[in-house]
């Protein structure tokens, strides 16, 4: 890494993010963020941006692994979902608190393969190929962990709205009506 890349000094995650990548230069701990038109750099660490990212989108990195907790109980490694409104959920290969800890997308989590080095290899949908420090057994297990999370999450949610569209249809007296003065008079 040359030390004259140009970096943000912030960043939220969004659709187009692949994968939040730490790295370190002259002692500090900084982010490559992978996205489908290229490379950002960031002069903040990964969890910086993923706890940036959670309150940008109206929650806080804690109040999204206790959701993760409440509605999966998974509580090591949790998968966390940045963005319900947008679908943007991701997981981390190692423990969050680690420096070390790479977040990735479950968007764009799907082609991988095992590396001769006992990594894996992600193939990102814009042809960039990456060798991520995590066993492919470990990768899909996260894969699996965060797809049944945002199933679980996305089933709690129908569940609701299809409840509260069955009490409107029964119940039409709890459905509002605004009435006119000429309504009242009359």
């Amino acid at each position: 890494m040359k030390n004259n890349v140009e970096m943000s000094c912030d960043y939220e995650i969004n659709g187009f993010t692949m994968a939040i990548i730490p790295f370190e230069m002259e002692g500090n701990l900084y982010t490559k963020v992978l996205e489908e038109e290229g490379e950002i750099y960031v002069s903040l660490p990964p969890i910086k941006i993923i706890e940036d990212s959670c309150n940008f989108y109206g929650s806080s990195f804690e109040g999204r692994k206790q959701g993760t907790k409440g509605i999966s109980g998974y509580t090591h490694k949790p998968p966390i979902v940045i963005d319900p409104m947008n679908d943007i959920f991701f997981f981390p290969t190692a423990s969050p608190s680690n420096d070390n800890c790479i977040w990735i997308s479950l968007h764009y989590a799907y082609e991988y393969k095992h590396s001769p080095t006992g990594n894996t290899k992600v193939m990102f949908p814009n042809n960039i190929m990456v060798e991520f420090p995590i066993s492919k057994t470990s990768y899909e297990a996260q894969v699996h962990r965060t797809s049944l999370f945002r199933a679980k999450l996305q089933q709690r949610v129908n569940r609701k709205r299809s409840n509260l569209n069955r009490s409107l249809v029964a119940n039409p007296g709890l459905m509002y009506r605004v009435r006119t003065r000429k309504d009242l008079q009359s």
